[in-house]
């Protein structure tokens, strides 16, 4: 008798474990973390603007991306995000993101910066 009982509470106690362990796998699948979708739907340029505002506006960022996320669940972003719509986006919000610039000059078939081609000039003098 007394096994009998012993044997139910392990069968009880086991299922309940395998409704927990379900429970827990379908928590970590629907935690996705909102930056790693949105990444998927930016381009390279977009992504090079995001971690820039990353570093600018951390806060701001933040909301973006989540903001971003959202609209993507909700099936109003189908598409990818280009640097630029992304670039306009915190312009618009007050939160103008400032890039990196390098101005290349192409001379002779080479691709030099600027700054070199003004030392090289101005040896020259």
């Amino acid at each position: 008798m007394e096994d009998d009982i012993e044997l139910l509470k392990m069968k009880r106690l086991l299922k309940l474990q395998r409704e927990l362990l379900k429970r827990k796998i379908k928590t970590t699948e629907a935690k996705e973390r909102p930056r790693d979708l949105v990444l998927k739907y930016m381009d390279t340029k977009a992504k090079e603007v995001l971690e820039m505002a990353e570093m600018q506006y951390p806060k701001v960022a933040e909301y973006v991306v989540r903001e971003l996320y959202r609209l993507i669940k909700l099936g109003k972003i189908k598409s990818k995000i280009d640097g630029y719509s992304l670039f306009e986006l915190f312009a618009r919000l007050g939160y103008p993101v400032r890039m990196p610039t390098r101005i290349v000059i192409k001379e002779k078939g080479r691709s030099k910066p600027l700054s070199e081609v003004l030392k090289e000039r101005l040896r020259k003098d």
